[in-house]
């Protein structure tokens, strides 16, 4: 029962190491030279506090010095330098980024703030999002003692696009304002991040050596009672991934399925096949074969993507599966509460939640369509653009020209077009000729740029 118990937790939640000193730290430098990485944000941290208690004390002489100073003698409120109140780690996915930070909070009795760039992209969302939290304490933090916090804005390096502009210099002004200390982490460089790059310390985070992660494997194997796996299947497993601790944890747990001796050879196979492969097949069986929630349940079961990944894909091809707007409709509320689940699983860590996590996405998504409307023919499976991080230089003329007549429509971002807007085009383009007619009327659509939402 405790084993069943276990299992509904991620093994990258249930193994992401509490304190800095349980972690295998990513080697980092700075301007090319290697630094200790944990000391460097520890002094970051406990410098901007002292820096800030100071600023703080003669703010409060120059306010009460301006409240009765002519308007032309006023002083301005200082601020701290923004390579003191912010910075930058940038490194490749799964190496470590994030549970550094949340361990360093955690060493420090310190509560973390975090947003996934990415996700509240414009200047709007992130400051609704950050704005009140960097600028006060609030008001109970007058009356007891609580944590300092910590501001965490992951994946900096998904804002591109020309409403999504907005956000960087709505980071910056944060940076400018904030009464804690910001940490901001990406995966790659992005030449549209040259402010911020310019604005803050940057940390170029490695990842983790080969042994490294072998030692960690080895004792979640031990602690999983893991022993249907070689010598080389771990070495399988770790090449496949890159480095990329999050996806061998992933794996390691596909492994610990209880696995019948006759089909563990198709097993590891299937675990080694191409993910892209794999998940193009997932997505179809649960557009196109499952009909129930124990159909849907057993393919995201017997899967090892990535959950927050299959979600994504789910998310993207949708449009392409539903057979009518109702469905979609239906299908779409259903990932709608899915995302308010996973909000409080990560919030909370209240893991419980996960299996109906997996219910609403899947599940829910499979009973949206009826049985009679799943198409038993060809339908194309997209890969999500904003996982792809696709850059605009690398879109085609036409699609480039098709997302610019969209924007001279609606007041959209780059982003916004290519993972809501289009989908939609194409699921009303596909609906009728008269339909796609109307559409290329409407946008003024060249023959190539209409074959894009046929």
């Amino acid at each position: 029962m405790e084993k069943k118990k276990n299992n509904n937790i991620p093994w990258v939640e249930k193994y992401r190491p509490k304190s800095i000193k349980e972690m295998a730290l990513p080697q980092a430098r700075v301007n090319r030279h290697r630094v200790n990485l944990a000391e460097e944000l520890i002094q970051f941290v406990e410098s901007f506090f002292e820096e800030m208690e100071k600023i703080n004390e003669e703010n409060k002489k120059i306010k009460a010095y301006n409240r009765t100073a002519p308007s032309n003698k006023q002083k301005k409120l200082l601020s701290m330098d923004p390579k003191k109140a912010a910075l930058l780690l940038e490194g490749p996915p799964g190496i470590g980024k994030t549970s550094l930070v949340y361990a360093l909070a955690h060493d420090l009795n310190m509560e973390v703030i975090e947003t996934n760039a990415s996700d509240t992209r414009t200047r709007k969302a992130l400051e609704n999002k950050l704005k009140e939290t960097t600028r006060s304490k609030g008001i109970l933090d007058f009356i007891i003692e609580t944590k300092r916090k910590l501001i965490l804005i992951d994946e900096v390096d998904g804002i591109y696009g020309v409403k999504d502009k907005g956000a960087i210099p709505a980071i910056l002004d944060l940076i400018q304002q904030t009464q804690f200390p910001i940490i901001m982490c990406s995966n790659e460089y992005k030449q549209n991040l040259q402010p911020i790059y310019d604005a803050v310390k940057k940390y170029e985070v490695l990842p983790l050596s080969k042994e490294e992660i072998l030692k960690i494997t080895r004792t979640i194997i031990k602690k999983e009672k893991i022993t249907n796996l070689t010598k080389e299947d771990l070495e399988l497993i770790i090449d496949k991934n890159n480095g990329d601790l999050r996806g061998i944890i992933n794996d390691l747990q596909g492994m610990s399925q209880e696995i019948k001796d006759e089909d563990k050879k198709q097993f590891i196979y299937s675990l080694y096949r191409n993910n892209n492969i794999e998940i193009f097949t997932l997505i179809r069986d649960l557009f196109q074969k499952a009909n129930s929630l124990r159909e849907a349940r057993m393919l995201v079961d017997q899967s090892d993507v990535d959950y927050a990944l299959l979600y994504k894909w789910i998310n993207e091809n949708l449009p392409s599966f539903a057979y009518n707007n109702d469905e979609l409709a239906e299908a779409l509320e259903n990932l709608t509460l899915a995302d308010e689940i996973y909000g409080r699983i990560r919030k909370n860590m209240e893991w419980s939640l996960l299996p109906y996590f997996f219910d609403l996405f899947a599940g829910g998504v499979t009973l949206a369509i009826s049985p009679e409307h799943k198409s038993k023919g060809f339908r194309r499976v997209t890969f999500p653009r904003y996982i792809m991080q696709r850059s605009l230089s690398s879109l085609s003329v036409a699609e480039r020209n098709l997302i610019e007549k969209i924007k001279i429509k609606h007041d959209m971002s780059d982003r916004e077009i290519i993972k809501d807007f289009l989908p939609f085009l194409r699921l009303l383009g596909k609906s009728s000729r008269k339909m796609l007619k109307e559409i290329s009327d409407w946008l003024e659509l060249e023959a190539r740029e209409k074959k894009l939402i046929r």
